[in-house]
C-alpha cells in the first residue's frame, strides 16, 4: 500500500509525542513492505495514488483539507490525539459551537464538520474512544482503539537497578505535574532523577529554584536516545503523574525495559498496564509519594510487566493491526 502521513499542526519540540507515534508506525509499516510518505505540502502530491491518507491530530486547517481531498480520495483516516482535561459534555459544547457560514470555528467544531468524510478514526485508548463516540457522536464501528507501541530500538541493558525514581518529559509543561512530583520527593525523601527539555532560561531558573536545596533530586538535562536506554535500565521506578495525558510513551518504554510504573489515574494511560502499575491521584502529593515509595520498597510487578508490554505493544504487533485496518478501509 501507498500511505500518506500528514501532521495537522506545527511541532515546536523534538520530543513531540504525535511525531513519535507517527514515525513509529511509519517504521513498522515499512518493515511490512508498505510505502509511507511523510507529506510535504510544498510538493505536488497526487492524492489519487494513495491507498490511505492518514492525518495525525486535528486543527481548523484540517477541516478545509479533508473537505477538499475527500472529493479526490475518500480513504481518509484521522488519529485525533485527544488529551482531554475536560468532561465529555464540555467537548460536546466545543464541537457544536461555531458557524460554517461565518467561518467561525474551533478545532473541535472543525473536526465535527468533517467527521462524515472520515472513513475511520484511530484512538489510543478506550477512554479516548468514549470521548469520540459520545462527544463527537462518531459511529462506534468507525472508531477503533489502536494502541501505541514502545520503541523496539531500545534494548534492556543488564545493569543493577538503583533505588531511584525517574521522570522524563517537557518538564515545565504544567500538565506533566513535575512540581508535585518534586514535592513528593522532598516529603518522602526518595531519590528523583529528572530529564527533559527546558524551553527557556525562565523555566531553567524555576526548576533550579525548586530543587537547589535537595541533593537527592537531580536534573540531567535533555537526554539523547543512548542515554535513555541506560536510565530506563537502571531506574527502579518511572513516574508519570500527569494531570492529563494521552498515553505517556515514555512510561510505556520504561515499563518495557523493566521499570516499575507509577501512573496518573486520569484518562487512558493506565489501560496499557493490565493492572501492573500503581495509579495515583495526580493532585495529591501524598498519593504520589506513597506510591513511589511502595514501588521502590514493596511488591514488584517486574518482570511480568515488561513481558506483558513486549507481548502486546511491540512495533510488529501494532503495525500488523494497523495494516489489517488499512486493508479493510482501502477496499471498502
Amino acid at each position: 500500500m501507498k500511505i500518506a502521513f500528514i501532521l495537522s499542526h506545527g511541532v515546536l519540540v523534538p520530543s513531540n509525542g504525535i511525531v513519535s507515534q507517527a514515525l513509529s508506525w511509519k517504521r513498522g509499516l515499512e518493515q511490512l513492505g508498505h510505502d509511507v510518505i511523510l507529506i510535504d505540502m510544498w510538493q505536488k502530491n497526487d492524492w489519487k495514488t494513495f491507498d490511505v491518507i492518514h492525518l495525525f491530530g486535528f486543527s481548523i486547517y484540517m477541516r478545509d483539507f479533508i473537505e477538499g481531498v475527500s472529493k479526490i480520495n475518500s480513504n481518509i483516516i484521522v488519529s485525533p490525539i485527544l488529551d482531554p482535561n475536560y468532561s465529555i459534555n464540555r467537548l460536546r459544547v466545543y464541537a457544536n459551537w461555531g458557524s460554517r457560514k461565518l467561518n467561525l470555528t474551533n478545532p473541535y467544531h472543525a473536526l465535527s464538520c468533517v467527521k462524515d468524510k472520515v472513513k475511520f478514526f484511530f484512538v489510543r485508548s478506550e477512554f479516548e474512544k468514549e470521548y469520540m463516540v459520545t462527544g463527537f457522536k462518531i459511529n462506534e464501528k468507525n472508531c477503533s482503539v489502536v494502541p501505541l507501541s514502545y520503541n523496539n530500538a531500545r534494548q534492556r541493558e543488564n545493569k543493577v537497578r538503583g533505588d531511584f525514581c525517574l521522570h522524563i518529559s517537557l518538564l515545565m509543561d504544567e500538565r506533566k505535574n513535575v512540581k508535585r512530583l518534586i514535592d513528593a520527593a522532598i516529603k518522602y525523601k526518595f531519590k528523583l532523577v529528572l530529564g527533559g527539555k527546558l524551553r527557556n532560561n525562565t523555566e531553567r531558573t524555576t526548576l533550579e529554584g525548586w530543587i537547589k536545596d535537595y541533593s537527592h533530586i537531580e536534573y540531567k538535562g535533555f537526554i539523547p536516545n543512548d542515554g535513555l536506554n541506560s536510565l530506563y535500565s537502571t531506574a527502579k521506578v518511572f513516574a508519570l503523574p500527569s494531570t492529563n495525558e494521552g498515553v505517556g510513551i515514555v512510561a510505556l518504554e520504561a515499563a518495557a525495559l523493566g521499570c516499575e510504573i507509577v501512573i496518573t489515574n486520569i484518562g487512558g494511560p493506565k489501560e496499557y498496564y493490565n493492572g501492573m502499575a500503581r495509579t495515583v491521584d495526580p493532585y495529591n502529593v501524598d498519593d504520589i509519594g506513597q506510591a513511589i515509595i511502595a514501588s521502590i520498597n514493596g511488591r514488584a510487578y517486574q518482570p511480568e510487566l515488561a513481558n506483558y508490554i513486549q507481548s502486546n505493544f511491540s512495533e510488529a504487533i501494532i503495525s500488523k493491526s494497523i495494516e489489517d485496518s488499512y486493508s479493510s478501509i482501502s477496499t471498502s
